[in-house]
């Protein structure tokens, strides 16, 4: 068992601290719209949070970053299965 934790833990530090900063923001910005307002489907916010940090990125500084939408995306994902779950 401690060598599935050592090889999964080794595999989590390879994702750069950026992409965990998506994830989180995608955990938060769902669980916002899931208490808050009652949404059954989070997820939608945090498709649109993502794809306007990444047009807005795109147009200030020149790139779009597709593994940041999906960080940020998976992250609002989580949280909507709880929701589905609950």
């Amino acid at each position: 068992m401690r060598k599935i934790w050592d090889k999964l833990v080794q595999l989590l530090n390879k994702i750069p601290w950026g992409k965990w900063l998506h994830f989180v923001a995608g955990l938060i910005i769902a669980a916002f719209f899931a208490i808050t307002l009652g949404m059954k489907v989070c997820l939608v916010p945090v498709i649109f949070a993502g794809f306007a940090k990444e047009f807005f990125d795109k147009w200030t500084i020149g790139t779009w970053e597709w593994w940041d939408f999906v960080a940020t995306c998976i992250g609002g994902l989580l949280i909507q299965l709880f929701v589905l779950l609950s």
